[in-house]
């Protein structure tokens, strides 16, 4: 499973509705499932891997808070996600599989709830708070042609010109 960097048309695309869920379908969501954390990454987004359709993965380990508080791992499928509410301000360091090498502060919502399909075709509802709530809105941003990049003051972009040009002319 090749993930694609900046500079791949796919990734400024927006992308499609799923349809159908089909065998197929739960394939490449199962693959992502296990690729993502081999890439060292928490989220995976279909336009990522060259498929322009609108649904990603999450899979974070189990980690330490900043208070101190055990956060249990997270593996979930999402197929047509809708963020329904946003709650609250935080800025956190954001990097991309996408976009390697790269991690800037990111100002987003700290609180969000998301409407979904899972792989079995169930409509669910997710709150989400914290690092969960920021890797799904990147990975819904992917959906939707957006990178974590597009989301930095104009100054720090300036600042990495150089070094997104280079990735770029790698992927034209």
């Amino acid at each position: 499973m090749e993930i694609k960097t900046y500079g791949a048309e796919v990734l400024n695309q927006i992308a499609e509705e799923v349809t159908e869920i089909t065998e197929d379908l739960r394939n490449t969501i199962e693959d992502m499932i296990i690729e993502c954390p081999k890439a060292n990454g928490i989220g995976l987004a279909a336009p990522q891997i060259g498929i322009s359709k609108r649904f990603f993965v999450v899979t974070m380990l189990s980690y330490e808070n900043e208070q101190g508080e055990k956060v249990p791992s997270f593996k979930e499928a999402f197929i047509n996600p809708v963020i329904t509410d946003r709650k609250g301000s935080i800025k956190m360091e954001e990097g991309c599989l996408s976009v390697p090498g790269i991690y800037e502060i990111v100002e987003r919502p700290e609180e969000i709830s998301v409407k979904y399909t899972d792989l079995n075709g169930e409509e669910k509802i997710i709150n989400a708070y914290g690092m969960l709530a920021r890797v799904i809105q990147h990975e819904y941003d992917h959906l939707d042609g957006v990178l974590f990049i597009s989301r930095i003051p104009q100054i720090k972009k300036d600042l990495l010109k150089k070094k997104l040009k280079n990735m770029k002319s790698k992927n034209t």
